[in-house]
């Protein structure tokens, strides 16, 4: 199985398989502009990879309403799916903002993707 990288200048995504679970990493900036490679990126990601991913945000610079509505849409794609989808961020810089609009406390929240990956059902 091959991985998967997309970039569009000041955003990368990569994602590579650990097992049964796709691991998703989106470096830069997830917002309006990127919105629709994001969407591509993810869809590409569940054909690939399946039903149950770790998104590492770690590295983001930012990220907006849209890109949170997209993150959103994939956990409850992957839970619709009978997979699994968790987040691996920190309640500090652009990722802040999953604290802020209650998705953290929602969708599994992890602080590295080797606890992700160990928390997964």
């Amino acid at each position: 199985m091959s991985d998967l990288h997309i970039s569009t200048g000041p955003t990368e995504f990569t994602a590579a398989g650990n097992g049964n679970i796709g691991v998703l990493t989106v470096r830069g900036t997830l917002d309006y502009t990127t919105h629709e490679v994001a969407s591509e990126f993810f869809d590409k990601a569940f054909g690939q990879f399946g039903a149950s991913l770790v998104v590492d945000l770690r590295d983001l610079d930012f990220l907006d309403s849209r890109a949170t509505g997209l993150l959103i849409n994939s956990w409850k794609r992957a839970t619709d799916e009978g997979g699994w989808l968790a987040l691996v961020a920190v309640e500090q810089g652009a990722a802040r903002v999953l604290w802020i609009t209650g998705l953290a406390f929602h969708v599994p929240v992890f602080s590295t993707v080797e606890e992700a990956l160990a928390a997964a059902p």
